[in-house]
């Protein structure tokens, strides 16, 4: 499974945006040319920590549809070998 569940680029990448968004009032009053690169990475890091967080459960759902039909798969032949072996 993964730390946290395989989210761990979503976490880190959470954590960055909202250190990036926390530090932007700071900046603006100190190095006001700092603004517009503000401006540009804190929407693009939250952009990025959405599509990572997109992504993984997009994982996850293919993963156990697939997991499942397997699954679906195993039973079935346990079912055909039962009546073979009964026959």
């Amino acid at each position: 499974m993964g730390y946290l569940r395989n989210h761990l680029a979503t976490v880190i990448t959470g954590i960055f945006a909202a250190v990036l968004t926390g530090l932007w009032p700071y900046f603006i009053d100190f190095a006001p040319d700092m603004n517009i690169i503000f401006i540009i990475s804190v929407p693009i890091t939250w952009f990025l920590t959405l599509m990572c967080w997109l992504t993984q459960k997009s994982t996850d759902y293919i993963h156990k549809q697939s997991s499942v039909q397997t699954d679906i798969q195993k039973s079935t032949d346990y079912i055909h070998k039962q009546l073979s072996v009964h026959h």
